[in-house]
């Protein structure tokens, strides 16, 4: 299978969807160079799998995006690389404290272990 391939595959099965009134990289979580989608080399440094709460997020909140990531077969995406976030112009990636903690129960990241494996990029250098 050819990243162009997986790339359609990924496409299919995880297509961007708008949020928050803003427009999405065309191309989600892929890297258009590799074909692969990206990784996030390392924790942001407001990560929601630091330890304490840094994104005051409501109790129990970290838990239903892992829960729901989980049974849409997918992941969570780093928020330092939303659109609508401090860093439009960054690109999307997989958020690594997800990856890190939950990766091998993600059939999302297992598959695209098995297409070729991640692009590694790094996070913005600063969060809200």
């Amino acid at each position: 299978m050819t990243s162009r391939d997986a790339r359609n595959v990924l496409d299919e099965l995880y297509p961007p969807r708008p949020r928050r009134d803003a427009p999405l990289d065309p191309g989600g979580i892929v890297d258009p160079a590799t074909g692969q989608p990206r990784l996030s080399a390392r924790k942001c440094s407001t990560c929601i799998f630091r330890p304490g709460n840094l994104m005051h997020l409501a109790p129990g909140r970290r838990d239903e995006m892992v829960t729901e990531a989980l049974a849409n077969n997918s992941w969570i995406i780093c928020h330092a690389t939303l659109p609508y976030g401090a860093h439009p112009e960054a690109a999307q990636a997989v958020c690594r404290g997800f990856y890190d903690v939950h990766g091998r129960a993600s059939v999302g990241v297992r598959l695209v272990h098995a297409l070729g494996g991640f692009t590694d990029t790094e996070p913005p250098t600063t969060t809200p």
